[in-house]
């Protein structure tokens, strides 16, 4: 298990000409015909002004300063104040209000309410760029005694960095954050069976997460922590979609039959074997998309499926020569009834042999560029839009170009550069029994091509937005256009 740092965040600085106070900021004015400034309020609608009216009495019923309605708890208050700050033009007010009532505050008690409502404020909402700089000298400054405005200055810059939470939280996650239990226990599901656990907080993101997961497993370059992805998995894989680096985990991962796994997605930068974790995880990705037929070994070269089904039986520690059965495992179910198994067994005894006093994890590591697609994110394709094109195919993905290959002859049928990528717009399907797809646009202005893919497992492609730059640039909003062609 490893416990979730403290996120980094990106700083709000100050500029010099000004002490920032809020006493300075209340002397703004407001009042003027004509705002010299563009975000100055300009004369309020009537529902506005009687919000501004009810606002302080709603903030100082949560802290205990005025007694709550009748009917009403901390969380309905809580909750009819987050609201309104879902309204852009009240976010300063609001601000302004939380800061006015917890400024020399008599009662402790009481005023850590307030810090706490702040705390939520920072985490969900930013003020205007006006208001901003007030804002961050108030908590810098209150930051030297309270341990809540410490905490409300990493919430707001962490806001800053990743936009802030959309989605209001659950009744539930608010009862654990007003009992002060805002560490939640997060298990992320690794290729080959591996488990990761870590601490996360109401604002943790996608990308601190996988930032902390890939240091444990010894990856420090940024760019290949870039290389991974979290994905969303709902009941038996009903729902699977990625988690973008800058969604919050905490409005995400609900629910008892929602899990969360993580994969490779690219893979450009140059492997590295000084992690144990780091073997396993790579090698049970990798195996799993070779028996799925995902890497393209043909069912007549029996010496290397011979030899990968040496590396696996070595990897299980098994010190006995293999059975039918294991050797039927250690090879993609789609070869079985069109290889040697009886030329394969043979030369992988011989394998074993040539391969003896190799360790499970050495095992793990060998073999790896021996596979045709390795390095490539492969995707089954059901149909092509061109004929010509085989379908089913397998779709090869990587930073520079994207390929299709035949399966059964291993064919190179079409490659196309990302460099050269306009537009990909993923199609919806037409049924509950047809599969979404990808249209993509390229090539010159002056010879454009279009082709339409489809694929069970767009969301798992798409998700290398966040990797590959062609991919992020070209994709747009989906369509509802067939994949063949023919609209609807």
């Amino acid at each position: 298990m490893a416990t979730s740092p403290s996120p980094s965040v990106a700083c709000v600085t100050l500029p010099t000409d000004s002490d920032y106070t809020m006493q300075e900021f209340a002397l703004l004015p407001w009042a003027r015909p004509m705002p010299a400034h563009p975000q100055w309020p300009r004369a309020r609608p009537p529902a506005q002004l009687t919000v501004l009216f009810i606002l302080p009495a709603a903030l100082m019923q949560f802290m205990g300063d005025q007694s709550k309605p009748r009917g009403k708890n901390d969380l309905d208050l809580l909750y009819g104040l987050l609201k309104l700050c879902q309204e852009e033009n009240l976010r300063d007010e609001i601000y302004c209000q939380a800061l006015k009532q917890i400024t020399g505050h008599p009662r402790p008690r009481l005023c850590a309410r307030g810090w706490t409502f702040l705390s939520l404020l920072t985490g969900y909402f930013p003020p205007s760029t006006l208001l901003m700089p007030y804002v961050t000298k108030f908590l810098q400054h209150s930051a030297r005694s309270q341990e809540l405005a410490r905490r409300c200055q990493g919430h707001l810059q962490h806001t800053v960095k990743y936009g802030g939470r959309r989605q209001l939280p659950s009744p539930g996650e608010m009862q654990a954050f007003l009992k002060g239990q805002v560490v939640h226990l997060l298990l992320i599901h690794l290729p080959g069976g591996v488990e990761y656990k870590t601490n996360t907080h109401t604002f943790t993101v996608a990308a601190e997460v996988l930032e902390e997961m890939c240091g444990q497993m010894g990856i420090t370059d940024p760019h290949e922590v870039q290389e991974f992805a979290l994905f969303l998995i709902k009941g038996e894989g009903q729902l699977v979609r990625p988690l973008w680096p800058r969604e919050y985990l905490t409005s995400e991962v609900v629910g008892l039959d929602v899990s969360l796994h993580s994969r490779r997605l690219s893979w450009e930068t140059p492997l590295h074997f000084d992690n144990p974790t780091y073997v396993s995880t790579h090698y049970g990705q990798v195996l799993r998309d070779y028996l799925q037929g995902k890497l393209l070994v043909s069912a007549q070269e029996d010496a290397r499926l011979a030899r990968l089904a040496a590396l696996q039986h070595l990897s299980r520690n098994h010190e006995e020569p293999p059975s039918e059965q294991d050797l039927l495992a250690y090879l993609p179910k789609q070869l079985l009834c069109q290889m040697n198994v009886a030329a394969v067994t043979s030369l992988m005894g011989q394998e074993l042999w040539q391969l003896r006093g190799c360790s499970s994890q050495e095992a793990g590591q060998l073999g790896r560029s021996e596979l045709p697609l390795f390095g490539y994110s492969v995707y089954m394709v059901l149909r092509v839009s061109k004929p010509a094109l085989p379908g089913p195919g397998l779709l090869g993905l990587n930073r520079q170009r994207l390929i299709l290959m035949d399966p059964s002859s291993q064919e190179l049928c079409c490659s196309i550069a990302l460099r050269d990528l306009r537009r990909l717009r993923v199609l919806s399907p037409l049924g509950p029994e047809d599969s979404p797809g990808l249209e993509l646009n390229y090539g010159s202005a002056d010879n454009p091509q279009t082709i339409w893919f489809e694929l069970p497992q767009v969301g798992g492609l798409c998700a290398l937005r966040s990797t590959s730059w062609p991919v992020t640039q070209a994709l747009t909003a989906p369509s509802r256009r067939r994949i063949l062609g023919q609209r609807v």
